[in-house]
């Protein structure tokens, strides 16, 4: 079964940019400083993955882009 939402690759080093420009104030970093992504409350802008500054974000769309 394929999940949805934020994948957070092993480089990511909690910088925080995802959840500071998030613009629906849904990313939160959890105590080891990753991205956690309340994904029923997300819009799948992309922000997050575009922004990252070292490609540690991938969004797993809960829908097909065409």
């Amino acid at each position: 079964m394929k999940r949805y939402g934020l994948v957070v690759k092993e480089v990511c080093n909690g910088c925080g940019i995802c959840e500071e420009l998030c613009p629906m104030d849904c990313i939160r970093l959890n105590e080891e400083g990753k991205p956690l992504l309340a994904y029923n409350e997300c819009w799948y802008c992309g922000v997050c993955e575009v922004e990252c500054p070292i490609g540690a974000l991938r969004i797993n769309l809960p829908f097909e882009v065409s």
